[in-house]
């Protein structure tokens, strides 16, 4: 078998969505003849943790390795822990990592020397590295520089042209650090991997003088069948139109529009309250759960904090629709987002609910016949568009709900770990 070096700092115990990624391609590159052998940090502390996966049997055959962060432990001890956020310590770290993409950068000169000895130990064929966060990369092109090992530079939100990234002095600056970065990294990675068509389209682009289109793949995020053929459903019993966001809001997106339409239906007495139950699922900050309470008075909001992998897959598979939102527009490079969150949407088998701006994710959405979408934020079509699943849901007591069932095997990870592994196999075998 060829073997295969994964680099990620998103892994388990580590919870949220980036880890189910690397996770999936661990468990499924076996079945096409490769041997994955993952790098991940051994003390990394995070905002939520998901020690479920460590009970799988696939993941018991997965060999990791873990090394570090100590450099970064009194970092994890404030944001985290003390949730102090302006603490002095910061600009120190920032004086001493940020010229390196960001501050996890301390875990590659902490680390790559030992993730050098494990290369050379595995004679692997091949390294991945995937991000954010984005200074994963400075591993795989230590290897390729060390060891000439085909390296695949795997990228599941953008760099330099992240949508997501808050405006301001500070983001301008970071992306500035990462437009030196990411000629260096295209340069030297064998292959860079996206996750949708727009972010290939968005690095092309931009980097036209280098002619790297060739080296660019495609693989979406996606479900894994085995996860939902584990969670029970109990459709038929719920009283209320349930409607349940999982995850978190980065950045720039909110669910702000999608309140505020509701709050508009409700004082126009175009909904009954009380037939609605707006669950969300997961890590939220401070100014997000003010919103919250905010339009609380106004409908019943359910605030679950943050859950196991499954558990989120258990509320979202037992809900009457799944809010999806990403209120960023296309010409502000909205488009390039294909979170995570709709993929596991897909495999629960609900209908979406989705402010999306125009692009592939709401075509897949409208192809499928995978929900409803809708411009994010324009509140008074967000609000049409609700009155009108919310009149189907009274008049016949469910949603109608008739996906593409072809469009949507489409996205099942081992399907799209094949891909990941045709990509394996067209690097020929490195001498060392």
């Amino acid at each position: 078998m060829k073997k295969i070096l994964i680099a990620s700092y998103m892994f388990p115990p580590i919870g949220g969505g980036g880890t189910q990624r690397p996770l999936k391609f661990a468990k499924y590159l076996p079945s096409f003849g490769i041997k994955p052998i993952v790098f991940c940090p051994r003390v990394a502390s995070w905002k939520a943790y998901d020690h479920s996966p460590l009970n799988q049997p696939y993941f018991r055959a997965i060999r990791v390795y873990r090394c570090g962060i100590h450099r970064l432990a009194r970092y994890y001890q404030l944001k985290y822990e003390q949730r102090r956020d302006k603490h002095p310590y910061y600009y120190l770290l920032v004086l001493k990592y940020f010229w390196f993409l960001d501050f996890f950068s301390a875990w590659y000169f902490e680390c790559r020397e030992h993730l050098l000895e494990i290369a050379r130990k595995e004679n692997v064929d091949c390294v991945l590295t995937t991000s954010p966060p984005h200074s994963i990369h400075l591993f795989g092109r230590f290897l390729k520089s060390e060891l000439g090992l085909p390296w695949i530079m795997d990228i599941r939100d953008a760099m330099t042209a992240d949508p997501n990234r808050p405006m301001g002095r500070f983001g301008c600056f970071q992306r500035a650090i990462e437009h030196y970065y990411e000629r260096s990294f295209y340069r030297s990675a064998d292959a860079i991997v996206v996750v949708s068509e727009p972010m290939k389209e968005s690095i092309a682009t931009r980097r036209l003088d280098m002619d790297i289109e060739k080296k660019i793949h495609v693989i979406t995020n996606g479900f894994d069948e085995d996860d939902f053929s584990r969670i029970d459903s109990k459709a038929g019993t719920r009283t209320k139109l349930t409607v349940t966001y999982t995850g978190s809001y980065m950045g720039r997106q909110t669910p702000e529009y999608f309140l505020t339409a509701l709050q508009t239906l409700v004082k126009e007495k175009k909904i009954e309250p009380g037939d609605l139950l707006i669950r969300f699922v997961g890590h939220f900050d401070s100014p997000t759960l003010a919103l919250f309470q905010r339009y609380s008075n106004d409908f019943p909001i359910e605030i679950i904090g943050f859950q196991p992998y499954e558990r989120c897959l258990y509320f979202q598979k037992n809900s009457d629709l799944l809010l999806l939102i990403v209120n960023i527009s296309t010409a502000e490079g909205g488009s390039q987002t294909m979170t995570g969150k709709f993929f596991e949407y897909v495999g629960a088998r609900r209908p979406i609910f989705a402010l999306v701006p125009a692009g592939p994710l709401n075509n897949i959405i409208a192809e499928g016949r995978l929900g409803f979408t809708v411009a994010p934020k324009d509140v008074a079509a967000v609000a049409e568009k609700f009155k009108s699943v919310y009149d189907q849901w009274r008049l016949k007591g469910r949603i109608e709900f008739d996906p593409d069932s072809e469009i949507r095997d489409a996205f099942t990870r081992k399907r799209l770990t094949r891909k990941l592994a045709t990509l394996v196999d067209s690097f020929g075998r490195t001498i060392r």
